[in-house]
């Protein structure tokens, strides 16, 4: 139980003391696991702890059902502290869980942010838990929420979201750092064993075929032959790492000898010197809402080739990055394909890239926006 409840820079006042809001940050997952726990944390330790008292409700891992003993922790927790919002990441089972809690708990104000929704996965077809999540979890979270937000326009504008539209405080996108200098390049190259005349690609996210692992497979073995060496990193891990890592390396054993270098380096805590180090970002995901990893290449003044789905969309708007359909292993390739033979295309890019990430996704932009839709909801 003590593991699942943290409190950050909170100390429970006396009655009729409090001089500042107290918000309830819920999350579930492991860290650097997952974007919507990456952005929590960067919440908390930033200048908004000094408008608000964040208190922590945080759960290792999701569970497959109501897990009694936590409810009752956070029940507990949250009569305690009395709460002014609590502000829950996420559907599924885990945004369910945090929901119920503030509702036995008799918390005025629930804001639940939408990141992403089952519905949208393939792995588990039609299997009962995934209905029990698309049909009971999910409604049943939008419902008990008094204040419904999402991370990107796409996301505000889907089905699911109508009977939401009367508590819609509107979109909070992730933010991220975005440095006035690219990281140490050259330092990690070396460290990576990379030639200095090898064009690198990288894409970074969960190994699950979900995000187009196959459809990269599948682009690679049609890619040019000659020009030099080129890199693919995979920075990530998954459940279907082992299959995505023997579908990538026979796509590099299909390609002329030695000119095509796959390297799985599975979960890395320095993605964003890796991203320094690379060339070009490829991001061939199935869907997707708004990614820390597509924001954190891009901050890294990195070109970007991504499937046009969900935030993406969005994102790479006005010539930001190039935008492919998704599944077709063919457009991207041929995407890929010219950067990977001018410097200067990937410069011009890469320029873009950063200049929209900078505008629009900055971690400072991201928390006025958090900080306005917070007063909105204690204001209301």
């Amino acid at each position: 139980m003590e593991q699942n409840l943290a409190v950050v820079g909170y100390q429970d006042p006396p009655p009729r003391v409090r001089t500042r809001p107290v918000v309830v940050q819920h999350s579930a997952g492991r860290p650097g696991a997952n974007g919507p726990l990456t952005v929590l944390e960067r919440v908390l330790a930033s200048r908004l702890a000094n408008e608000y008292d964040f208190v922590r409700m945080h759960q290792d891992r999701g569970n497959g059902a109501i897990d009694r003993s936590l409810l009752r922790g956070w029940v507990s927790l949250l009569r305690r502290i009395r709460p002014d919002l609590v502000h829950v990441r996420g559907l599924q089972n885990e945004g369910f869980l945090g929901v119920l809690a503030a509702r036995l708990a008799g918390c005025p104000r629930i804001l639940v942010t939408v990141h992403g929704t089952v519905r949208d996965l393939h792995r588990g077809g039609r299997s009962l838990r995934r209905r029990l999540l698309v049909h009971g979890a999910e409604p049943m979270t939008l419902r008990a929420a008094t204040h419904v937000a999402t991370v990107c326009e796409y996301a505000a504008g889907r089905d699911f979201l109508t009977g939401c539209r009367d508590r819609f405080v509107g979109v909070i996108p992730n933010g991220v750092l975005v440095p006035e200098h690219p990281g140490p390049r050259e330092q990690v190259r070396a460290a990576l064993d990379l030639q200095a005349d090898d064009v690198v690609m990288i894409t970074v996210g969960r190994m699950t075929w979900e995000k187009g692992y196959g459809v990269l497979a599948d682009a690679l073995r049609r890619l040019p032959v000659g020009g030099g060496r080129h890199v693919l990193l995979v920075v990530g891990d998954g459940p279907d790492a082992p299959a995505i890592a023997t579908a990538l390396h026979a796509a590099a054993d299909a390609a002329s000898p030695g000119s095509l270098d796959v390297r799985l380096l599975g979960a890395r805590a320095d993605v964003p010197e890796l991203l320094a180090a690379a060339d070009l970002f490829v991001f061939p995901t199935l869907h997707e809402n708004l990614s820390n990893a597509l924001l954190e290449a891009m901050a890294q003044r990195l070109p970007v080739v991504a499937s046009a789905v969900g935030g993406n969309v969005e994102v790479l708007r006005d010539g930001a990055g190039l935008l492919v359909p998704a599944a077709d292993p063919g457009a991207l390739a041929a995407a890929i394909a010219p950067l990977l033979n001018s410097s200067t295309t990937r410069a011009d890019l890469a320029d873009r890239a950063y200049r929209r990430v900078r505008d629009r996704y900055s971690l400072d932009a991201m928390l006025d926006r958090l900080d306005a839709v917070y007063r909105q909801i204690l204001a209301a």
